[in-house]
């Protein structure tokens, strides 16, 4: 019997085609300094999906530090290397002038910051001074804390043309990423329990059909059944 494999496929779930539908929206506005807002609990793909989109359209993809509390140096420096710029400057003032021309000479490239909400408030008032001056996108990605932050500082919140908000997965979600990235067609009542049991995060969704997997192998069947699908889940951790 062929083993059974989960392979990194990329899955264009519900929350995938939204974020795409998103990008189509704000790049309308393309001359002009925008914001936009993807917010949503840990676990249900934001980061992947912009990372995957970010590689497949020339997008810059930034994922903020804590170290960077102390000085927004950091994070320039950190913009600087995603925009490709040649000689990353040891200052702030500097840094802040390179990111500007290269974002002015990329013709509107759009930026992903990831998890700027940790980050003390200049880092955003950065955020909305490049984008003003370049013109170029900045799509700010973090959890629901992150709105809070941008509600409280109005020049930020009305630059925010887009938002939009990670759901928890669907149940045809996980039947679509269980056949794409491992062949496998589940059961309805298979599908149900583990759609029900992860609360629709990606995360834990992933990983209990890996489980299954396993189990499937171990067992040599093609199909899984709800004996396997509850043994798999009790095998990992929730909470």
């Amino acid at each position: 019997m062929k083993e059974i494999r989960l392979k990194p496929t990329f899955v264009n779930v519900k929350n995938v085609r939204n974020f795409q539908a998103m990008l189509d929206a704000l790049m309308l506005s393309a001359g002009e300094g925008r914001l936009a807002a993807v917010i949503g609990s840990a676990g249900r793909g934001k980061t992947r999906t912009a990372q995957w989109y970010a590689a497949n359209n020339r997008c810059a993809f930034v994922r903020c530090l804590s170290i960077w509390r102390q000085t927004e140096l950091g994070f320039l420096q950190a913009l600087c290397r995603e925009l490709d710029v040649k000689t990353v400057p040891h200052r702030k003032d500097p840094a802040f002038l390179a990111v500007l021309d290269a974002l002015n000479m990329q013709g509107g490239r759009p930026v992903f910051v990831e998890e700027i909400e940790k980050l003390p408030r200049l880092h955003l008032e950065l955020v909305r001074d490049l984008s003003d001056l370049s013109a170029a996108p900045f799509v700010l990605i973090g959890e629901d804390e992150l709105q809070y932050h941008m509600r409280q500082v109005t020049r930020i919140w009305n630059r925010t043309f887009q938002q939009l908000e990670f759901e928890p997965l669907g149940l045809g979600d996980v039947v679509m990423f269980a056949r794409e990235a491992a062949g496998i067609d589940l059961p309805a009542e298979v599908a149900e329990v583990i759609h029900r049991e992860s609360a629709g995060c990606f995360r834990v969704i992933k990983r209990d059909l890996v489980t299954l997997i396993n189990i499937m192998n171990a067992k040599q069947k093609q199909e899984p059944d709800l004996d396997m699908a509850r043994s798999a889940i009790k095998q990992g951790l929730r909470g």
